[in-house]
């Protein structure tokens, strides 16, 4: 009896794979619906252009604050996954670390999409030159750049992530097998959308991505909401399994 958890460690464990898994879903949720409220800024000459930002700049902040949230409700919920696997694997120690540095350079690319492109269009809107002006744009591009390398880091690294994590998911049985299965097609399915739309981001990559990463989400937030509190020296993927 007394290598079993007590009743109040139990509930504890439970509790934070419960919430893991619940703030995994409401990430991947209020996230989606924050990428379809994020408007983009239009203009016929570079002062319209950053007019435009400057008045979306709201908007895109409140909508950015969002997806910061998400990235940190994913990097809670991740390392959860990835202690239940047991950091004591290479494979999803690596797969942990590669998420994490994903995850900060998302939030690198949602602060200069959401905050600095926002600031520098409001500092150079309304300078007194016309070449102040196009200063202002071309710094606001030059972000845009910056923040799509960053983007498709992240997206490379997490789909690395979730691949290096499969094997120990494919491990076990039921919906921890099955939620393998979506690792593995997810981050197979990210990595050829990032390679195949190189340094041009089309809606169509941009959506594939968004909903492989999203079904990937969804049955990882379902895995650790039905995972079992396990037994001292039960293996993990015994507790996962359900």
């Amino acid at each position: 009896m007394h290598h079993l958890p007590s009743a109040a460690a139990g509930n504890q464990q439970r509790n934070a794979l419960r919430a893991a898994g619940l703030a995994i879903a409401a990430g991947t949720i209020f996230s989606t619906i924050a990428v379809a409220l994020d408007g983009p800024a239009s203009g016929d000459s570079p002062r319209a252009f950053l007019m435009s930002m400057i008045a979306i700049g709201g908007t895109k902040a409140v909508v950015h604050l969002v997806a910061m949230a998400a990235v940190l409700a994913y990097a809670f919920g991740f390392t959860t996954l990835a202690r239940k696997l047991d950091l004591q694997r290479p494979l999803v120690l690596a797969g942990l670390s590669a998420y994490l540095f994903g995850c900060m350079a998302m939030l690198g690319a949602t602060l200069i999409d959401g905050f600095i492109s926002s600031d520098v269009a409001a500092a150079f809107a309304n300078a007194p030159s016309p070449e102040s002006i196009k200063q202002g744009y071309n710094l606001v591009m030059y972000g845009d750049i910056v923040l799509n390398d960053l983007a498709r880091l992240a997206w490379v690294l997490q789909a690395l992530a979730t691949i290096a994590w499969a094997p120990a998911l494919l491990a076990g049985a039921g919906w921890q097998r099955a939620t393998g299965v979506v690792g593995l097609l997810s981050g197979g399915l990210v990595l050829a959308a990032v390679v195949e739309a190189g340094a041009m981001m089309t809606m169509q990559a941009l959506l594939s991505i968004i909903l492989a990463q999203a079904v990937w989400n969804l049955a990882a937030a379902v895995l650790l909401v039905r995972a079992k509190v396990e037994a001292r020296g039960v293996p993990m993927e015994a507790a996962l399994a359900t």
